[in-house]
């Protein structure tokens, strides 16, 4: 669908520009305990030390590798009211119920970042290799928002950030498990707000699925080395030789959006979408009128030839002459 109202395209960004520069939010999210899930990655650090800025008490979980020693330092450095590590394995909800107990309730922020991303043909992928990307891309967030929005609605505030991806948008092969995951996540956080939105919590409540922008992180990395490319077929090798020229962004352009989102700057007409750290913020914001007249902005839907709804059938409904035969009772 083409947009009639935008007014111009934002501009693309690589690293912290000035609508999101961190001393613009020092202390903006002063003592609100922020849960970060996947610390230890680069994007994981890059989203603690942007929060520790705003002022937030972090917990920061990891599974199998703690986050840096001086993780901790530099957090509190740049302005954290708090910083404590919790061992926790989000693709298990007993890790998650773990968690959530350990904090006895008191949470503010939620951020999904925890990721699990392997290359390969599904039809020679293990199930349980599959299983677990899902798990941990998908069903850990659930677990984390389930047990969380219970508080957040007692309190009648909070935020969730969930990191999808742009492959949760289009189709990549030998990247099934990730990207099926990834769009499920985009999806789960539309239809969660939707249903904080019809009880009258959206203002209080907001989420948000981010593209949180290329990164060479240690998955990344992993994933696409020349090791991992090697045991595709060979004619899909040419595909993904060159696939980290463009991961080349800074990990805090991601942490200092989600520091913005979680102050309230965008949830008017961005809460519940997809956002791609990509784009100015600043410039998005001010186009709302152009994201209140096309619902499709923003989030995961498709289009068919004839103009057919995805909310029903076409205009007019169906004939029955056009299926060109009789059933029973019609």
């Amino acid at each position: 669908m083409t947009d009639q109202t935008a007014q111009f395209t934002p501009r693309f960004r690589t690293d912290i520009y000035p609508f999101i520069e961190p001393s613009k939010y020092r202390g903006s999210l002063r003592n609100k305990v922020t849960i970060i899930t996947g610390a230890a990655g680069a994007i994981g650090r890059g989203l603690a030390e942007s929060f520790a800025v705003a002022g937030a008490k972090l917990v920061l979980t990891y599974n199998r590798t703690p986050p840096p020693p001086e993780l901790e330092e530099r957090c509190l450095r740049f302005g954290a009211a708090d910083v404590s590590f919790v061992k926790c394995d989000v693709a298990e909800l007993g890790g998650c119920e773990a968690l959530t107990l350990e904090l006895h309730g008191r949470a503010d922020i939620l951020i999904n970042n925890a990721g699990a991303n392997g290359l390969g043909p599904l039809h020679d992928q293990a199930p349980q290799d599959f299983i677990k990307e899902i798990a941990v891309n998908f069903h850990g967030p659930y677990y984390l928002m389930r047990l969380l929005l219970t508080y957040f609605r007692q309190q009648r505030s909070g935020c969730v950030l969930n990191i999808a991806s742009r492959a949760g948008t289009v189709a990549i092969p030998y990247s099934t498990g990730y990207c099926s995951s990834k769009a499920a996540l985009i999806n789960l956080t539309a239809c969660a707000q939707k249903e904080l939105d019809i009880d009258g919590l959206g203002e209080e409540v907001h989420m948000y699925s981010l593209h949180p922008g290329g990164i060479k992180s240690a998955m990344t990395l992993k994933k696409y080395s020349p090791e991992s490319v090697s045991t595709l077929p060979p004619q899909a090798q040419s595909k993904f030789v060159n696939a980290l020229d463009i991961y080349d962004d800074s990990p805090y352009l991601n942490g200092m959006v989600c520091v913005a989102l979680a102050t309230g700057v965008g949830k008017e007409v961005l809460r519940g979408k997809y956002f791609d750290v990509g784009q100015d913020l600043e410039d998005v914001l001010a186009q709302r009128e152009a994201l209140r007249q096309n619902p499709d902005l923003y989030g995961l839907h498709t289009s068919f030839l004839g103009g057919l709804k995805n909310g029903g059938m076409p205009e007019g409904g169906y004939r029955k002459e056009e299926w060109g035969m009789e059933f029973p009772g019609f």
